[in-house]
């Protein structure tokens, strides 16, 4: 920042180390990365000590489970590289479970449901809803319908905020 300091529970971020921030962060972005694995591989870089059963839950949190089971290996299934075999939706699907899975205290979803259906995506919201509670969410979206779920909005032009508006939720 130019002025002040930001923190996370009330350490500046200058202070903390780097691997600490990271655990305490995950992202899901609009170009999802995937690896070259099975989709159980891909949901549990989330997080590696989770049990099979946390990561089917994150699965169905994330609207995925459904897919993922219709497949003939189900999450054994090899995505191929960056997930070619899967659709976008998926893709993006599989990093919102990896998120959910990290249990994160700042999530960070950059356009995250911009190529999913309108159902899989209120159903995503729902799960969302109910994942931000104590958490800190950064949302990064062009669409009226993930706004809906800021406690406040800022609009960001050319790197600068020109706008606050506390959302529609909030009004």
């Amino acid at each position: 920042p130019t002025e002040g300091r930001v923190c996370l529970d009330d350490v500046p971020l200058t202070e903390l180390a780097i691997p600490d921030f990271r655990q305490r962060i995950a992202m899901v972005t609009q170009q999802t990365e995937l690896f070259n694995e099975t989709i159980l591989y891909n949901i549990k870089y989330g997080r590696w000590d989770a049990s099979d059963e946390e990561i089917e839950e994150a699965a169905r949190k994330a609207h995925a489970h459904e897919f993922i089971a219709e497949f003939p290996d189900g999450y054994k299934t090899m995505v191929g590289p960056n997930g070619f075999r899967l659709s976008g939706g998926q893709r993006q699907r599989i990093a919102l479970a990896r998120a959910f899975l990290r249990n994160a205290e700042i999530l960070v979803l950059d356009e995250a449901t911009s190529q999913i259906d309108v159902e899989s995506e209120r159903l995503i919201h729902e799960a969302l809803a109910r994942y931000v509670e104590n958490r800190t969410v950064i949302m990064i979206t062009h669409r009226a319908s993930t706004l809906a779920l800021a406690d406040a909005i800022f609009e960001v032009e050319h790197g600068t905020v020109v706008k606050r508006a506390a959302s529609q939720a909030q009004a």
